[in-house]
Formats: C-alpha cells, structure tokens, sequence
C-alpha cells in the first residue's frame, strides 16, 4: 500500500467529532431508558437481586467494540477482552460470585450487595487481564510495538470490563425499584446527590477525553468505522464510574 493510499484509508477511517458526540448521546439515552424499566428479580423473595435491563446496552456495546474496533491488538486481544467484558456482566447479573467470597448470615442469607460481587470480579478480571497481556507480549518472537500492543490490549480490556458497570445505574436514578415510581427520597439523600455529580464529573470528562482520542487515532488499516468504537470507548469505562457510585450509595443510604 502506497502513502497515499494508507492516507485515504486513515482518512476514511476517521469521523467529525459530532458523530462521536452523536453516538454517546445516543448510548446514554439507551441506558437511561432500559434502566426506567422493572428489572427481572430472582432469589430470595424478601431481598431479591434484581438484574437492571440495562445489561441489554453492556452487551451490545461490548459486540459493538469488537465489531468497530479501533486498537492494534491483533484478534487474540480481541477475544481476551470480550471474554473478560462477558465475565463481568456475569458477576454483575448473577450472585455465583459473592456467595464464594462473603460469607453467608443466620438463616444462609446472603449478606452482599451486588455491587461487591461485581467489585471484586472486576478487581480479578483486571488482575489477570494484565498478566495475561504481558504473558502474550512476553512470548512474542518479535517484540515490535510492544508498548503499544500491550496498552491497548489493556485499554480495551478495562472498557470491555468497564461496560458491565451500567447495570447498577437503575440504582443511582430516582425511582423505586419495586413500583419503578418516582421517588423524592432519592433527592434528600447526601450520598445520593454526591454520586451522581462525581460520576457526571468523571463521564464528562471521559467523553471530553475523546476529543481527543479520535482527532488523534491510528487504527489497524483493515478497521471499519473504528470511529464509533472510540465513541463507546468513555461510555463503556463510565460504566466503573457508575457501578463504584451504586456501591457508594447503597453502602452509605
């Protein structure tokens, strides 16, 4: 390929940053929506887990960013993020894992929130997604563009993990969530209203961050529309931000 023609394809490969904005906006709006909706409870019929339909959106932009994906990892990377991503939601959707970490109350009732199973999944998802990163570099015979395989192998592998936090955001809206009704008792609650300004914070400065990402990008040449992974990219990591804000607010209500 020609300098010109790897020119045309970089060109093509980028988008103006309104249709970045445009596809976060959009993100946020599916998230918002699914998370108005009653989620599907199971478990105990006293204190039942409720799994938020907003799961829906996680996965979808976890597919998306396999699909449009903007970072020289090679499909190995890929996979080990998706399979990472995939593995978060599980510990965000399921009580498997907090019931081996925390021990059980009187009458074998569980005593976590959800969001700590999901925290502690994350913790180990990370954990080995960077030694598994650094194995995959190590064994290379040829070791060029390590930092940059190795950093984005990781990048990709936090929003993947990332993207499951947005479970719990039917938690931090001000709804009941039995009746799914609105609720001023939300609003008078410190921890409440704490969360909610540190994480529009933290979200708009990660959306502003891609600006920057996408003025700045170099993806694989045989990438279509990487664009609109670096879009998910800050949406998909807001979703720490969101599932850390949920715990902070149901520890502290």
């Amino acid at each position: 390929m020609t300098a010109s023609e790897k020119a045309a394809v970089k060109s093509a490969q980028k988008a103006s940053f309104g249709k970045v904005f445009a596809v976060q906006i959009a993100a946020y709006v599916v998230l918002v929506v699914l998370a108005l909706i009653p989620g599907i409870s199971y478990g105990n019929a006293e204190e039942p887990a409720i799994v938020s339909f907003t799961v829906v959106a996680s996965v979808a932009m976890i597919a998306l960013l396999a699909v449009f994906n903007p970072f020289r990892d090679g499909v190995v990377g890929h996979v080990i993020s998706v399979v990472a991503g995939l593995l978060s939601v599980v510990c965000a959707t399921t009580v498997m894992l907090g019931r081996a970490i925390f021990p059980a109350g009187l009458g074998n009732e569980d005593t976590f929130w959800m969001q700590e199973g999901w925290i502690a999944g994350v913790g180990g998802l990370l954990i080995l997604l960077i030694v598994v990163s650094f194995g995959r570099q190590m064994a290379r015979e040829n070791r060029t563009h390590l930092i940059r395989s190795l950093s984005h192998n990781v990048v990709e592998g936090v929003a993947m993990i990332g993207s499951a936090g947005w479970c719990f955001l039917s938690t931090l809206l001000p709804i009941r969530s039995g009746e799914n009704a609105a609720s001023a008792e939300f609003a008078v609650s410190p921890a409440w209203t704490v969360s909610v300004i540190v994480s529009l914070l933290l979200i708009i400065a990660l959306d502003a961050c891609s600006y920057w990402w996408n003025r700045n990008a170099d993806p694989d040449p045989q990438s279509k529309n990487p664009w609109i992974g670096i879009a998910l990219l800050p949406v998909m990591i807001s979703g720490i931000v969101i599932g850390l804000a949920s715990y902070a607010n149901v520890i502290l209500w």
